[in-house]
């Protein structure tokens, strides 16, 4: 009655919605989602527990029944469905243990392209860092090598990412924490229907999918999923941003940072991935694409080196750019700021006073020329 693998699979992520290791792990033991589904009462209670709701949800079928109408809706609506083993799954997903079985597509990016670049950041961004997301996506669009630009549809930083990837002709993949027959935010639903046309939706969630906040750090695992890197351009101390940066991390993948003024709660989140040696402290879009091994296009305008201050050494790159962004902050502070050792910092300090690019001011404060 359901002989296609797709549907299996569907009613198998929906039953462990919020277990998202489980249905890879049954795949991987027993060889396909719909071997589950073909044993008995007992052989389920031995495997998941004696009275386990689980069990009595694969013996009831009701998952079956509701896969088999998504799948007829998917092909109705032209959205393609990924599946785990399946040619037109991404290989950069194959390596994340919590990857989803299977998924959701609508539009005409390739989502299985090595050149993808997750861009997020706050939903409350400030008018500083909506432009430096900007920047950040012109930076990438002038390499000339095309990337996909990947964030959550959300607010803020997100949807400046988006907007910005369309003003400047790149792809941009919107990844959802709800299913593809709703838009959240509802605000955003215009440009949904622009990142069809040029990028694509990308939803876990079938319809009927119950909206809880868990669903959105799903979607941040996707979105750090699918991409070669991420980009934090502003964050609190705590938020999704920090979470997709942690679960990029935990794949290994490049996580780079813009760091902020210390006295900026919207920065607070990326300074702390700068100095907890959790992200790289961007800097340009060469030095991004060097730490990648990609090779730019072309020449891009004023970032031929890939450092915006200082060309050549990324220890003091880094700590002119923290001063630019703190005027006249302490060296403790810059410390803190850039993680870099004492010992250290103190000779690139020197250095720089030497050179002329730092200032010091009363009070053994600090600025950048």
């Amino acid at each position: 009655m359901y002989p296609d693998e797709i549907i299996y699979a569907i009613a198998l992520s929906s039953i462990f919605r919020y277990k998202v290791e489980m249905p890879r792990k049954i795949i991987d033991t027993f060889g396909s989602a719909a071997s589950l589904f073909t044993m008995n009462k007992d052989e389920l209670e031995d495997l998941f527990g004696k009275g386990s709701r689980y069990a009595g949800e694969i013996i009831t079928g009701k998952e079956l029944d509701s896969a088999e109408k998504e799948v007829c809706w998917c092909k109705e609506k032209g959205i393609k469905i990924h599946l785990l083993g399946c040619h037109n799954y991404p290989e950069q997903l194959l390596s994340c243990q919590d990857a989803p079985v299977v998924f959701y597509s609508i539009g005409t990016a390739n989502i299985s392209s090595d050149k993808i670049i997750a861009v997020v950041g706050t939903r409350e961004a400030s008018a500083r860092g909506t432009e430096e997301c900007r920047m950040v996506v012109k930076g990438l669009s002038e390499s000339g090598l095309s990337p996909v630009i990947a964030s959550g549809l959300a607010y803020g930083i997100d949807i400046t990412a988006h907007k910005s990837a369309l003003e400047f002709n790149l792809e941009t993949i919107a990844v959802l924490a709800n299913p593809l027959d709703r838009i959240y935010p509802r605000a955003h639903t215009s440009y949904a229907r622009a990142i069809i046309k040029n990028g694509a939706l990308v939803t876990e969630f079938p319809r009927g999918s119950i909206d809880f906040k868990i669903n959105f750090v799903q979607r941040n695992r996707l979105i750090a999923g699918l991409s070669k890197a991420t980009i934090v351009v502003e964050s609190r101390k705590k938020g999704g941003a920090l979470t997709t940066a942690e679960l990029a991390d935990s794949y290994s993948r490049e996580v780079f940072a813009l760091p902020g003024r210390i006295t900026d709660i919207r920065s607070e989140g990326c300074n702390k991935l700068i100095a907890n040696n959790e992200a790289t402290i961007y800097t340009g879009t060469e030095a991004l694409l060097s730490a990648l091994n990609w090779h730019s296009k072309n020449s891009i305008k004023g970032e031929s080196t890939g450092y915006l201050f200082y060309n050549g050494d990324p220890v003091k790159e880094k700590i002119l750019v923290a001063l630019k962004l703190n005027p006249g902050i302490s060296l403790d502070e810059l410390c803190h700021i850039t993680a870099i050792s004492v010992k250290d910092l103190t000779a690139a300090m020197l250095e720089l006073e030497i050179d002329g690019f730092v200032v010091q001011t009363a009070g053994r404060r600090f600025l950048a020329k």
